[in-house]
């Protein structure tokens, strides 16, 4: 695991460990809780720029790197979120993957029944957001080795969260063309589930082969608008 240094809440500075291969995220104690919102929209810019790194699947059992405890399963929620993610018992932090990280900052949310039937007519297998599992999109809404459900990016949702970020980190008014931007960007999302049955666009979005994640799709829509405006 890489160290990458962000700021904290109220000044300071906060350094997280992270792991692309595995698009992994280690908070020693309460790291994960002191990112500045800054601190925040850098780690989503980070995210977005490693979603092409080639993925490893994350071990059957998860060890601390501080100590020689084994990691457990918890589960939490945040603004009526739920997310889960690795934690030491003994108290050194918690490891999350990618896509909790992104859950528990309100950034994606689960397909609807209509989003699930419209891409059912195009793909047959995509690729868990949360550890990179094959999931068969006919047979299943949910990844059937975490029991994660199909997810995407929510552009509404990203669209609010990443405002009330940014007017937090730099507590001055918002570029008025910004809410526009995200606007835009937010229907180019939101025509891959529209009516028209575009199954090309579809396809060369989650890759030759249909396979991928909706949650990567998104951050790549997004990511050059983050990478200039934020």
């Amino acid at each position: 695991m890489a160290p990458q240094t962000y700021e904290r809440t109220y000044g300071q500075s906060v350094t997280v460990d992270v792991c692309d291969a595995c698009q992994g995220i280690w908070f020693d104690d309460m790291e994960m809780l002191q990112l500045s919102p800054g601190a925040t929209l850098a780690l989503f810019r980070h995210i977005q720029e490693s979603a092409s790194t080639a993925r490893h699947p994350l071990s059957a059992t998860l060890g601390c790197p501080r100590c020689p405890q084994r990691l457990d399963e918890a589960h939490d929620m945040q603004r009526n979120t739920r997310f889960t993610y690795f934690r030491c018992a003994a108290g050194h932090g918690r490891f999350t993957t990618f896509f909790q990280f992104l859950r528990a900052k309100n950034f994606v949310r689960s397909l609807t029944a209509k989003e699930i039937a419209e891409l059912r007519r195009h793909i047959r297998q995509i690729n868990c957001a949360n550890c990179g599992a094959p999931v068969d999109i006919n047979a299943d809404t949910a990844c059937r080795f975490c029991q994660t459900p199909v997810s995407m990016l929510d552009p509404d949702q990203m669209r609010a969260v990443a405002l009330e970020l940014h007017r937090a980190d730099t507590q001055r008014t918002v570029d008025p063309s910004f809410p526009l931007q995200m606007l835009s960007e937010r229907l180019r999302v939101e025509r891959s589930f529209g009516t028209s049955g575009d199954k090309d666009s579809l396809l060369a979005m989650l890759g030759q082969r249909g396979h991928g994640t909706l949650v990567d799709v998104g951050m790549g829509i997004l990511g050059a608008l983050f990478k200039t405006r934020l």
